[in-house]
């Protein structure tokens, strides 16, 4: 009787093991656990802390090259990361922001295939920067990319900056479908 409830432990290991999803992963991070513990392995990827506030944690440091921001998000206790987001500097030029996009999204179709969605719209009928930056600053403006990927979802867009009237920004969000989803269940919990 012992062997048998031990067998069919073990089989219901195997296939809650079998059907359980990877979690998504950060510069080979994967998003999960605290935010203690995900800091520090960024931390040992060369990321410096620059603040910490309400669950998010935000780093400076080299991403592919180039310097950026990244922010990680945590549930509500900081017991589970969930998100990471890449945040690179403001720019006042449309051209800057588009080249920026477009090599991303190159790269990431490169490692990912082609986007699941993407969405690359901007009604202005002219080429000028300041139409172009004013109808992004107006919410005219829709440049954005997603992957579904295993473990979660990537998502680059172009968005206006809260820094300045005119800016944008390129941003690159990746979010950890299993966490997002416990964090979804808990705050569906709270209203």
């Amino acid at each position: 009787m012992r062997t048998r409830i031990l067998s069919f432990i073990c089989g219901a290991l195997l296939a809650v093991t079998a059907t359980a999803q990877p979690h998504l992963s950060f510069k080979g991070i994967p998003i999960t656990g605290s935010m203690t513990s995900f800091c520090q392995q960024l931390k040992t990827k060369g990321f410096t802390q620059i603040s910490s506030d309400n669950n998010i944690t935000t780093f400076v440091g080299d991403f592919t090259g180039r310097q950026a921001y990244v922010a990680v998000g945590a549930a509500d206790d900081g017991k589970n990361v969930h998100s990471v987001v890449v945040l690179f500097d403001p720019s006042e030029e449309w051209n800057t922001l588009v080249n920026t996009y477009d090599y991303y999204k190159e790269i990431y179709s490169r490692k990912y295939g082609n986007p699941a969605k993407s969405i690359e719209k901007n009604p202005s009928n002219s080429n000028s920067n300041i139409s172009l930056m004013y109808e992004l600053w107006q919410g005219r403006v829709v440049y954005g990319s997603l992957w579904e990927v295993e473990g979660g979802s990537i998502e680059i867009s172009i968005e206006k900056s809260s820094e300045g009237i005119n800016e944008g920004i390129v941003v690159i969000k990746y979010r950890d479908s299993q966490n997002v989803e416990t964090k979804i269940q808990k705050d569906l919990e709270d209203i």
